[in-house]
């Protein structure tokens, strides 16, 4: 074997990680994830150590895309790449005490979000970014898929709720 060249190094990335808040019926979607986590085959079979519903379980869900098509909307008028969006998948997710979220990415996906349900101490972390997010109602984080995140062990006794998503851009074919 004959190598002319290797390089291992890094490079500086564009990414968009944007947080904000909605008025929700946290309520609603709670009681949508405690009925969807019930015939679930992904609890605690994932990078959410935790209760988990199917991966599309909120992807028809109408209230839910009222609040994506607000995000939506707001992406496009960024100077970002790509104009065109679409919901790849959103499920929901319940952390209980000693649950927790594995680093990982999103890739493929463009990009990443997630909506929170509730108060909660366990935040979610962006290493790369030097970043953090503690869980309030409505609260929501939109991110660049490829970015690095994690939550630490939920030490209380208490469960936090919350929405996550992938949006894929749309292709040239798609919009024909």
């Amino acid at each position: 074997m004959i190598i002319n060249k290797e390089i291992t190094s890094k490079i500086l990335r564009d990414y968009i990680f944007i947080t904000g808040a909605f008025d929700i019926d946290s309520k609603y979607f709670k009681k949508r994830i405690d009925e969807g986590i019930q015939n679930s085959h992904l609890n605690h079979k994932t990078n959410v150590y935790g209760k988990h519903t199917d991966w599309t379980f909120f992807s028809r869900d109408t209230q839910f895309q009222t609040i994506l098509l607000q995000l939506i909307d707001h992406l496009e008028t960024l100077d970002v790449p790509i104009s065109k969006f679409t919901l790849a998948e959103a499920w929901g997710i319940i952390e209980n005490f000693g649950d927790y979220t594995r680093k990982h990415n999103h890739e493929p996906y463009y990009l990443s979000g997630v909506l929170y349900l509730n108060d909660h101490p366990q935040k979610l972390y962006f290493p790369e970014i030097n970043q953090e997010i503690t869980p309030k109602p409505g609260r929501f984080a939109i991110f660049s898929s490829f970015l690095q995140h994690q939550t630490k062990r939920n030490i209380k006794h208490k469960s936090k709720y919350a929405i996550s998503f992938n949006l894929r851009s749309v292709t040239i074919s798609e919009t024909l």
